[in-house]
């Protein structure tokens, strides 16, 4: 199990500089990278890493904002509030944003150890995502199997199938697509053509039929239960 936790990967945002560093000391003792960021620029950050877990405090200004917006993207990336926050409200948000853990500061270095443990007990259990035709997807490795063989993907088609993923079997329209794939590299050149040449190269790779698309709506893959 340690030895698992220390293949994690943590985005950990804080606003106090002395508290900040004293809990990222913790974290760097336990896991294999540490991301600090401000919440002004979390989001970059987590897009440019992809952490296993996001650690925040919550009585920052509009984080549950941010979480909000990570959580329309991802919905299973790991979040784990170390906070001084304890209000019902706060406790609500977390709930309902699905929260893997909830600390409230100050914690010793053992009892931070242990709420590592357990999500990474959750992380583990939603590693792989079983699909039709035979095909499974890893989360951690982002890799795509088929009857058990790796189906090799491009940087862009493996960005593309991550967030069809990540929609859960909803439609994941041409707008989602561009700003996920392209983001600040977009330009006038990029257009919806650059998406069909995408997706008609990924669907070479694959089964015939994992990868829907509906009219004016957009695409998708169905997700087994």
């Amino acid at each position: 199990m340690y030895k698992k936790l220390e293949n994690l990967t943590i985005l950990y945002i804080d606003f106090d500089d002395e508290v900040r560093a004293k809990y990222q000391t913790y974290f760097q003792h336990y896991s294999k990278e540490v991301y600090v960021s401000f919440i002004h620029t979390a989001y970059e950050m987590y897009r440019d890493k992809k952490p296993d877990i996001i650690v925040l405090e919550l009585s920052i200004p509009d984080s549950i904002e941010f979480v909000k917006k990570i959580r329309l993207m991802d919905e299973q990336v790991c979040l784990m509030a170390l906070t001084v926050d304890s209000s019902v409200e706060l406790l609500r948000e977390v709930v309902e944003l699905s929260f893997s853990s909830y600390v409230l500061k100050p914690v010793s270095n053992i009892g931070l150890k242990n709420e590592l443990f357990k999500v990474l007990k959750r992380i583990s259990s939603i590693s792989k995502i079983n699909l039709p035709y035979f095909c499974e997807w890893d989360i951690k490795s982002k890799t795509l199997l088929h009857k058990d063989d790796i189906v090799f993907l491009t940087q862009r088609e493996s960005k593309l199938f991550e967030l069809l993923i990540q929609k859960r079997g909803g439609f994941c329209s041409d707008r989602e697509i561009l700003f996920h794939i392209w983001g600040e590299e977009f330009n006038k050149s990029v257009t919806t053509s650059s998406i069909r040449t995408l997706v008609k190269n990924l669907r070479k790779k694959l089964p015939e039929g994992l990868i829907e698309n509906q009219y004016a709506v957009g695409y998708r893959i169905t997700i087994q239960d």
